[in-house]
């Protein structure tokens, strides 16, 4: 902090202190908001099913339940997009095949990375060949990045260099890895809540 000699008007310490004390309650805020709805660690399951703690288990329920829907709304705008992308290679690219990639890509791009992405990470295999053209060079991303990110189909199978197959391989790979997680999840919670 730099000292001035200058005296600040009391009504600039009030607005700084003010300020000072909205950061700090936002802040406390954040993390108590972050702990609430953390997700439950396995320590909190395994509580959950051997104690009979109902509190956990019905958080747990739902944790699957957003996850298997989450899961589910993402299935199906994948699977749209590749047989959107196997259509255009066949058949070749057509207008309202451009303007339906546009609205699949508009979907990615809002919620794969802010939603989806950490939780399909995991399951993911990196292969140096997903990359998309940037300004200066590939930029390297995940399988299901290098699908959606090129602007028009045309751009996808052009720069696509032969690792579209491959590419939906590993992405069919990670999402059946998360379903079965998913699918173990489901079957351990749905062991009957007992009330003490």
């Amino acid at each position: 902090m730099i000292r001035t000699s200058y005296a600040v008007s009391p009504m600039k310490q009030l607005r700084l202190h003010l300020d000072l004390a909205t950061r700090r309650t936002r802040r406390a805020l954040e993390r108590r908001r972050r702990t609430l709805f953390a997700e439950l660690t396995e320590t909190d399951r395994r509580k959950a099913i051997a104690g009979g703690d109902a509190y956990l288990l019905i958080r747990w329920r739902e944790d699957v339940k957003r996850s298997r829907a989450l899961f589910d709304s993402f299935f199906d705008q994948y699977d749209s997009l590749v047989g959107l992308l196997c259509l255009a290679a066949h058949q070749g690219i057509e207008p309202h095949l451009e303007e339906e990639y546009r609205e699949r890509r508009r979907w990615f791009a809002s919620n794969y990375p802010q939603r989806i992405q950490r939780l399909i990470e995991p399951y993911q295999v990196r292969d140096a060949a997903d990359s998309v053209p940037g300004i200066w060079g590939p930029r390297s991303c995940d399988v299901f990045e290098a699908l959606y990110l090129p602007s028009t189909i045309g751009a996808m199978l052009e720069t696509d260099g032969g690792n579209l197959i491959g590419r939906m391989i590993r992405a069919q790979e990670a999402l059946a890895a998360w379903e079965a997680t998913i699918r173990r999840e489901e079957s351990a919670v749905a062991t009957p809540i007992r009330y003490h």
